[in-house]
């Protein structure tokens, strides 16, 4: 597969009126203005608020942040963000992120958010997260103007620079994508990629430094939405997938795609889409995939599913090689 590059995203939702986004195959999301700007400004008042008044603190409520320090790959603090940022605004950031990873990816499942704190000093050095999920987040809560320097999110391109640029001079951006840390600023990439977190360097006042909250995003199983029970709705999606890698030779295939389908209450299927594309094969030089995808897709958009009393609408990932977790 060649480089997927990144996109700047904007969530999708069932309300959309535009012509449907193409499927996502990059391997960096950017999501500015993520969260509605009351909110994310609300959680950034608690941060600032919790460094405040330093002669006031006290072990119950200070006493929270783990220094990580894993010799060679990671140095930073890092915490459960509700022992810093009010509860409910940590769940709404949640829940909103759940839900665009749903209505977006196709993905329901998002770990619960680390609060990470960078002073300078702290970094990340090059890793993968290969079993962790399929996406990494990292939600930003620093501010924009600051004393410090660094915080940036590194993701590696995709394919071989050694091959690539044996010809030519390569540096910084040839081999990988800074993406700056700005307030209200949501990046995904793909978990398998190397990537790391620039060196933080400049003002130790805490509250100068880079916050994010990071996780992990993922498969949960189906998800059905509308008049045919759950189980219902899955059963002939899974009979199409079934014949289609009973038909076709996909060894040697790791990743996922995820489908939306939008069924009519007849039970045939008005609309499929491909929502998310990110299968890879270790041969660089296989050329398939794609052709094998549109297959799929096929497949699933002629399945016949039971009659029921409305539409229904479901969102189904489909795994080729290993599971995360």
């Amino acid at each position: 597969m060649a480089d997927g590059g990144s996109r700047r995203a904007a969530p999708r939702g069932a309300s959309d009126t535009a012509e449907p986004l193409p499927a996502i195959r990059e391997r960096v999301l950017v999501v500015d203005d993520f969260l509605p700007a009351e909110l994310a400004e609300a959680m950034r008042a608690d941060i600032d608020a919790h460094f405040a008044d330093p002669q006031q603190h006290k072990p119950d409520t200070h006493q929270v942040w783990n220094y990580w320090f894993v010799p060679e790959l990671y140095a930073y603090l890092r915490t459960q963000p509700e022992k810093v940022i009010g509860e409910p605004r940590v769940r709404a950031f949640h829940d909103h992120l759940r839900g665009w990873s749903l209505m977006t990816l196709g993905l329901g499942g998002v770990t619960w958010p680390y609060l990470s704190l960078y002073v300078p000093g702290c970094r990340q050095n090059l890793h993968n997260d290969s079993v962790n999920g399929r996406f990494g987040f990292v939600f930003s809560l620093t501010r924009n103007e600051r004393r410090t320097i660094g915080g940036e999110t590194i993701v590696h391109r995709e394919g071989d620079p050694f091959r690539a640029l044996s010809a030519r001079p390569g540096a910084g951006g040839d081999f990988y994508e800074s993406i700056a840390p700005r307030f209200n600023r949501l990046v995904i990439f793909d978990d398998r990629l190397p990537h790391a977190v620039e060196r933080i360097e400049g003002s130790m006042d805490p509250r100068e430094g880079r916050f994010v909250l990071h996780g992990h995003i993922s498969e949960q199983g189906p998800a059905a939405a509308g008049a045919l029970p759950p189980a219902a709705a899955v059963e002939p999606a899974r009979a199409a997938i079934h014949a289609f890698t009973a038909a076709h030779f996909i060894d040697g295939y790791q990743g996922l795609i995820s489908v939306q389908l939008d069924i009519l209450p007849d039970g045939s299927v008005a609309d499929c889409r491909l929502l998310l594309d990110r299968v890879i094969h270790p041969d660089a030089r296989d050329t398939r995939w794609p052709g094998l995808a549109r297959t799929l897709v096929a497949q699933l958009a002629a399945a016949r599913f039971p009659a029921a009393d409305g539409p229904t609408r479901l969102m189904l990932p489909i795994v080729f090689g290993s599971p995360v977790g």
